[in-house]
């Protein structure tokens, strides 16, 4: 039987309490044990439901020597500092994108990473999403050919209040570094490339994205060593009840052909080429891997026992 890895939550708000609590009851292999948030109503309910210990201070929490992983899904201004702390502490961490809010707390994450020899993981969800994994293999396949261009939009109605930490450049950092994360690790992931120039126009459309002095618009291009361009448009501006929760469309033309997506369409996914236009590809990926109520529940099985 496989020994299953004790993990806590950190952050009960809407990501945690609501997306990576829940997706622990689908891992066989990992039990959730502990959370916490500032808020001790809020840690109480999450703790009641899933069966775990509440507490509203995490360096309480990370004194427990059974607990192997910490799961981060705080304000992005707070990843760096608790989750260095998880891993001085011993623990495996699971930290919530974006990674950090500057390059240098990153920086330091990633050092703090190696030097206590553990693993840490940033919860880029889109790696694990049946579609763009369907869509991965579809290039990989060679279906269109070598990949040269991508165009990406992710546009949803954000339905935080203005007082909302994600409003604030200062412990969210808009809609570039919120969404914008999304798009360009997606690039990264089908171009195989690293990002040389990049070039960002944003504005600031909402009314509380204007208080806040932050952006919830932005068109992004970005460059890459091997030549590859990628073209993203990222917003919070869009009409509330725009495309649902989240409308997303993605273009993949590579030399031989193209990959089109959009989660709305009635075909969501289709490949043309000079020799079939257009084609419906079956993924033996798609068909086998399901949602367990949050993507980082499937990225959490990467953390050992």
């Amino acid at each position: 039987m496989t020994q299953q890895l004790k993990v806590s939550v950190i952050g009960c708000g809407n990501i945690g309490a609501g997306g990576h609590a829940p997706a622990y009851a689908h891992i066989a292999e990992a039990e959730l044990v502990a959370v916490c948030d500032v808020v001790e109503e809020r840690a109480g309910e999450v703790a009641e439901k899933w069966g775990a210990d509440p507490f509203t201070d995490y360096r309480q929490l990370l004194e427990r020597e059974d607990i192997a992983m910490v799961d981060v899904c705080l304000p992005t201004y707070l990843h760096a500092p608790v989750t260095i702390a998880a891993l001085e502490a011993g623990k495996h961490v699971l930290c919530e994108k974006p990674m950090a809010h500057t390059l240098e707390a990153a920086e330091t994450m990633i050092e703090a990473a190696e030097k206590a020899g553990l693993r840490l993981m940033i919860g880029q969800v889109r790696r694990f999403d049946h579609r763009y994994v369907s869509i991965k293999e579809q290039i990989d396949g060679g279906k269109v050919g070598r990949p040269v261009f991508i165009r990406r939009a992710e546009r949803q109605f954000l339905p935080f209040p203005p007082d909302a930490w994600q409003w604030d450049s200062k412990r969210g950092g808009g809609v570039i570094l919120d969404i914008g994360v999304h798009v360009t690790d997606l690039f990264r992931w089908y171009f195989g490339q690293e990002a040389i120039e990049v070039y960002a126009v944003a504005k600031s459309v909402r009314q509380a994205a204007r208080e806040a002095g932050s952006y919830d618009h932005a068109m992004i291009t970005c460059k890459f060593d091997g030549g590859g361009v990628g073209f993203a448009e990222t917003s919070w501006a869009y009409p509330q009840g725009f495309g649902g929760t989240l409308y997303a469309q993605l273009d993949v033309v590579g030399t031989e052909g193209k990959v089109q997506y959009a989660d709305k369409d009635t075909n969501p996914m289709l490949i043309y080429t000079g020799k079939r236009c257009p084609a419906l590809p079956s993924s033996p990926t798609a068909a086998t891997i399901s949602r367990p109520t949050s993507w980082n529940a499937m990225a959490s099985r990467s953390f050992p026992s």
